[in-house]
């Protein structure tokens, strides 16, 4: 007699990041809380650039 497996349960905290094409993230569990991190880090930085008059284009 087969036996069926259970499908697997997906992870209980989990987060997928996509922007643009240059930055893709998946986390589970603790992970979720690093990409929040990276992505204030990103926007701080961004922030930053733009208040120090690093713009783009001349």
């Amino acid at each position: 007699m087969p036996t069926t497996r259970k499908p697997a349960e997906p992870a209980r905290d989990s987060l997928t990041v996509e922007l643009g094409g240059w930055f893709k993230a998946s986390a589970t569990g603790r992970g979720v809380f690093v990409i929040g991190v990276i992505l204030l880090f990103l926007g701080a930085l961004g922030l930053a650039q733009a208040w120090l008059g690093g713009g783009i284009g001349p």
